[in-house]
């Protein structure tokens, strides 16, 4: 492992072989026998190769791990199983319901660990601030400006989240799934900035600004005493996302071939409704 300087503890250690992404999801998102399927706006392809560079140091690497990624992680649905968070948080009522979308309080849900979601939301959006993930080196994936800083702050347990940062998560309670997970990107917005993740059956909002945790107050995991969890259907909004940004991608062969083979088991990869 090469030596360099770590930018979570900001010391100088050995760093790790880091994903962007975590390592597990790349498992869950991959059909038995075939490859994960890579989508972008000007190719789609089966690929087994992950995002990932010598970037933190064991120790903060671990700090991720055992303070969000382990938790949330085992509780997200694959492709042949359930979804044991949506399950966990569905056990006490909804304090909101307008039939499409419903919020859950989950300060009272001794099954649901809040914090150790939030730690997993906030190190996936630090991390695409902090780094270009290209190999060759250029800007971090996300331009969070100052608050890169609070959120890495909050990562190690030295500071809360501030008020100009708000987080919202969503579950997806979709018949089908999108098993499936797109990398943090940058939301047009008026007044604030929005960051928007996807990993399977949930979708990570991040909005940064004066009155961030204002706007969303009835939904902000962070801000809210009630720490609240929307869930929704959100496959469909995220095949047809896809589907938009994709419209002009090339499918190579490969994909092409195992698209017929998915199919043929039952399970579906169409990008829409």
């Amino acid at each position: 492992m090469p030596f360099g300087i770590c930018p979570m503890c900001q010391g100088e250690e050995k760093l790790c072989d880091s994903h962007f992404m975590p390592r597990s999801l790349y498992g869950m998102c991959t059909p038995p026998g075939l490859e994960p399927v890579r989508i972008s706006k000007t190719a789609i392809y089966p690929t087994s190769k992950q995002t990932k560079d010598h970037l933190l140091c064991s120790d903060c690497e671990q700090n991720l791990s055992k303070n969000g990624e382990d938790w949330v992680l085992p509780l997200l649905p694959r492709i042949d199983t359930g979804f044991p968070l949506l399950d966990r948080v569905r056990k006490q009522a909804s304090v909101y319901d307008d039939g499409d979308k419903q919020l859950y309080g989950t300060s009272l849900n001794h099954e649901v660990d809040s914090q150790k979601l939030l730690h997993f939301v906030c190190g996936i959006f630090w991390k695409a601030a902090v780094h270009s993930w290209k190999g060759a080196g250029g800007p971090p994936v996300l331009d969070l400006g100052e608050y890169a800083e609070s959120l890495r702050l909050f990562l190690r347990g030295e500071a809360d989240l501030p008020d100009e940062v708000a987080v919202v998560v969503s579950l997806d309670d979709a018949p089908k799934r999108l098993i499936g997970f797109i990398e943090p990107y940058q939301v047009q917005m008026h007044l604030l900035q929005g960051y928007c993740f996807f990993v399977p059956g949930l979708v990570a909002n991040l909005y940064t600004g004066v009155g961030a945790q204002q706007a969303y107050m009835a939904q902000c995991l962070n801000g809210n005493l009630d720490r609240p969890i929307m869930v929704e259907e959100l496959s469909k909004l995220m095949r047809n996302t896809s589907r938009v940004q994709t419209a002009n991608a090339q499918k190579s062969k490969k994909f092409l071939k195992n698209q017929e083979e998915i199919e043929k088991r039952g399970l579906s990869i169409h990008l829409g409704e």
